[in-house]
């Protein structure tokens, strides 16, 4: 039986994958208490806590190393600071446990925007850094979406899959499919849960009528981001509360405002008298006045109870109710129009792909979820680098 262990573990996105493929888990580590407690309530593991003080000598042999580090450095969410943030140096953390051990694999995870950070430094650093530890890597940063792989989520990853020189080459890599079957319906079980009510209820109607607006008197939605405080004032009621910060800002975004702002001017005898009741709601207020549609053309049935929707801090977001967008780790959780409620915990646990019997802290999943691997990836990816399998099913 081959063996693996877990760092960087998280809730144990990896530890499925590779039990679910018959390898034993001998070593887990992660930082985040949360994660600690859910990965021993689940696989009856204590994970340590800082890989920075494992003794490499102390892990017991293993054939496998899974890592899914520390994204925040290269993250597009966060400052991007790389190698500059102590978090992104944890990185060769993994390759003093490799050199002590040299395991026959390594399959390492961290967001797409790895592949392009530092115009392609971080990525050469992190080839050539796995190449002098004697492991086989592709040339090039190995970009996954989970939806290539029937799982109903948009979710664009940076795999980086090893294998110890002395073993032979790496398989080819194959391209993704052309076309992809997944079904958001498919993950969905809790269908009389988590009502919107309050705010989130307001924001579906408001935006509801604007899209019924646009139906009935045949107008294209806008292919760019809707920002009404600015279609008939210069930002009055946003964070930009000063001339200056306004006039800042509007250096900043003058073509998406420019636009915003000849759009209402064009249809203002129809737009205005929506804008004024909107206003007038209390709830409809901050960054739920921006709208960005994303889910193509207006089909002549469409509002907000045919699409999946999340309420973020740059605005409303749109998307078909096919699949669902990346999940982060922070409290955005979609709203299944069709039902009018977010997806539950247990449905996104399930868009990750972790088995209905997973036990969770009901506070930290979001999070937890946000930052984990998705299983189905690492499983096919796994298969592919180890056993020998087609990547895509």
């Amino acid at each position: 039986m081959k063996k693996f262990v877990d760092l960087f573990c998280g809730i144990g996105g990896f530890h499925q994958a590779m039990t679910r493929m018959g390898f034993q888990c001998v070593f887990a580590c992660d930082v985040d208490e949360a994660c600690r407690n859910t990965y021993e309530r689940n696989y009856g593991i204590k994970p340590e806590r800082d890989i920075c003080t494992v003794n490499s000598d102390s892990i017991p042999e293993f054939n496998i190393l899974c890592a899914g580090f520390p994204c925040q450095p290269f993250s597009k969410a966060g400052f991007r600071r790389g190698f500059d943030d102590d978090r992104g140096n944890l990185f060769f953390e993994i390759l003093r446990i490799a050199a002590r051990h040299k395991p026959e694999y390594l399959i390492l995870e961290n967001v797409r925007n790895l592949a392009s950070h530092d115009g392609g430094n971080t990525w050469s650093v992190i080839r050539d850094s796995l190449r002098s530890s004697d492991y086989l890597t592709y040339d090039d940063p190995t970009i996954l979406n989970a939806k290539h792989f029937g799982v109903p989520q948009n979710r664009e990853r940076v795999i980086i899959m090893c294998k110890r020189e002395d073993l032979g080459s790496l398989p080819p890599l194959p391209r993704p499919p052309s076309k992809v079957k997944c079904d958001l319906k498919s993950i969905l079980c809790d269908h009389d849960k988590n009502k919107i009510s309050g705010k989130l209820k307001v924001v579906e109607e408001v935006w509801g009528e604007f899209v019924g607006i646009l139906l009935k008197n045949d107008l294209r939605m806008p292919k760019y981001p809707l920002w009404t405080d600015w279609w008939d004032t210069d930002g009055d009621g946003t964070s930009s509360d000063t001339p200056e910060k306004k006039s800042a800002f509007y250096a900043k975004y003058k073509g998406w405002i420019d636009k915003n702002k000849e759009f209402y001017s064009v249809n203002k005898e129809l737009l205005d008298p929506w804008l004024q009741t909107s206003r007038s709601r209390r709830e409809w207020f901050g960054a739920v006045r921006k709208f960005e549609w994303q889910a193509g053309d207006l089909r002549p049935d469409d509002g907000m109870d045919k699409v999946l929707w999340t309420a973020r801090g740059s605005g409303i977001r749109v998307k078909r109710a096919d699949y669902a967008p990346t999940l982060v780790a922070l409290s955005q959780v979609p709203v299944y129009g069709p039902e009018s409620r977010r997806l539950t915990p247990r449905e996104l646990l399930r868009l990750q792909c972790f088995p209905d019997d997973f036990q969770y802290d009901e506070k930290a999943i979001y999070k937890q979820l946000g930052n984990a691997v998705n299983v189905t990836m690492i499983e096919r990816c796994s298969r592919f680098l180890i056993l020998g399998e087609e990547l895509y099913s």
